[in-house]
């Protein structure tokens, strides 16, 4: 029993350090792309590399980077993402996100379009449906 309560102690710890990093300089303004943005300005690349436990607080403090330089961009497209092994590590993260982003500059955040398509291509063309009426009765079924 003291080893579950351990364990469940142990667990609920590791899921507090989730969320470890908080918005700074109005980085929560800054919009993370899916793709190279249509119509904006390049400003910077920019690496960044931070030992958390989360992907999500890895990004967080990409935005808080992004937020603290000389020209800061309102929106950023990340070019890669890896990890690596922290080495001589008893109690913090086994792993260091190391996040590649270019940042742009764009006028309207609401309306940026990026290479990348939003939809993708359909595998076959669909026909309409053309229901077929047997003795004035539609049985809604479609006919090709």
């Amino acid at each position: 029993m003291k080893k579950y309560l351990m364990m469940f102690l142990s667990a609920i710890v590791l899921y507090g350090c989730g969320g470890y990093i908080k918005n700074e300089n109005g980085s929560e303004y800054i919009k993370q792309l899916d793709g190279e943005p249509i119509g904006c300005t390049f400003l910077y690349k920019l690496e960044s590399e931070v030992s958390v436990y989360d992907q999500a607080d890895a990004r967080r403090y990409l935005e808080n980077r992004i937020a603290d330089q000389a020209r800061p961009g309102n929106a950023y497209w990340i070019v890669s993402e890896r990890t690596r092994p922290n080495e001589w590590v008893i109690f913090g993260p086994e792993r260091a996100f190391v996040l590649a982003a270019n940042v742009y500059d764009c006028p309207n955040l609401r309306t940026v379009r990026t290479a990348r398509s939003d939809s993708p291509m359909p595998e076959y063309e669909l026909k309409p449906c053309r229901g077929v009426s047997f003795n004035g009765v539609n049985d809604g079924r479609c006919y090709q």
